[in-house]
């Protein structure tokens, strides 16, 4: 149970851990009824086909015998054997669909999961003292023994009215063939065993969704608890900032680093700036290498200066290559015209300083 200051519901990596453990909410009622009803619609399914073949196996077994085995014990035995033969098949089709049904039952309620942990041999549940105490004086135990007892309720009340129904029936069998009253006992037994599939069910649905909840509340955390953990996961604040400012600093000397390979510098004039780098023969467009705005702008048009890059304005041309363009990507299509403008304009400005 949680405590009192455990109000926060548990975060996902809380609920790996636990799950990692082992800890998932289950209820083995629903995979056991689900077993129970898939054996036993499989076996009124198939029940008077393969009772008539028993029948008929036990027949062709008494013939062939006709007096050539002597009638004792051990042959009678191996008659049995070969007529029930036939009920072999359908024991492995119930078997395997139960194993079936078992499996997804499982699956269904908390996929597949592995915990070695669980393998782990705990030699503390040896002592019984511990054990005594939790059978007899725990909240655990006093649920499980209202869920037994109310499935115990729910047994005798199914099958007295099941019974309580049929009792003409029982008069009518005294004159019945053998044959009728198999079939009769059978049809009751498949009714009594559909309403107890059904009965465990439901109840199993309801402990699993139970435990469900009593599997979260058990998880809950406190608001401490959740603080530190999302502290663990994101790490100091101040160290944060300071691999964050680390982060800018290096990008900013390497988009400073990278100025004097740019072709031109475009402006706002003043508020932002945008060096653009272009080689004809080894670029399929100009690549946008550094970007800065106010104070990082003053400086790229310093740098500038200082390398004799050419400097245009172009107002909005740098406001969209600012806001568009990611460091070190190349210039998108729809603004491959005003750049090839901005660059002409600057190869012929180097030719006319040439000539």
């Amino acid at each position: 149970m949680a405590r009192p200051e455990q109000t926060e519901k548990a975060t996902p990596k809380r609920q790996g851990e636990a799950r990692g453990k082992g800890q998932v909410a289950r209820s083995a009622d629903i995979g056991g009824s689900l077993i129970f009803l898939t054996i036993i619609i499989t076996l009124h399914l198939t029940f008077v086909s393969t009772f008539q073949l028993a029948e008929h196996s036990f027949a062709v077994a008494i013939q062939s015998a006709n007096g050539r085995v002597p009638i004792n014990i051990h042959s009678a035995w191996g008659l049995f054997a070969r007529a029930f033969a036939s009920y072999a098949a359908l024991v492995g089709i119930a078997f395997g669909a139960a194993v079936s049904i078992a499996i997804i039952a499982n699956l269904l309620q908390f996929g597949f999961l592995f915990t070695p942990t669980k393998l782990k041999p705990k030699f503390g549940v040896l002592n019984p003292f511990p054990g005594f105490k939790r059978l007899f004086f725990s909240a655990q135990a006093l649920v499980q023994l209202a869920k037994q007892m109310a499935k115990i309720s729910c047994v005798f009340v199914i099958v007295f009215m099941q019974l309580h129904d049929q009792v003409p029936m029982f008069y009518q069998l005294a004159h019945a063939s053998p044959y009728d009253i198999v079939m009769t006992i059978e049809g009751m037994a498949y009714g009594i065993g559909i309403r107890f599939g059904i009965l465990f069910f439901c109840l199993g649905m309801a402990d699993f969704f139970w435990e469900k909840k009593k599997l979260a509340d058990s998880l809950k955390m406190t608001k401490n608890e959740v603080k530190d953990e999302h502290r663990q996961q994101e790490g100091n604040p101040e160290m944060r900032q300071a691999v964050k400012q680390r982060q800018r600093a290096t990008a900013r000397r390497r988009m400073m680093a990278a100025i004097p390979r740019a072709t031109v510098i475009v402006t706002n004039p003043t508020h932002f700036a945008v060096a653009l780098e272009w080689d004809e023969i080894t670029m399929d467009a100009p690549v946008l290498t550094c970007k800065g705005a106010d104070l990082m702008a003053r400086r790229i048009r310093e740098l500038a200066r200082e390398y004799n890059i050419p400097i245009m304005e172009n107002p909005p041309l740098a406001r969209a290559l600012y806001d568009k363009v990611e460091l070190d990507s190349p210039v998108p299509p729809n603004l491959y015209a005003a750049v090839a403008q901005v660059i002409a304009f600057i190869y012929k400005l180097k030719n006319r300083a040439v000539g």
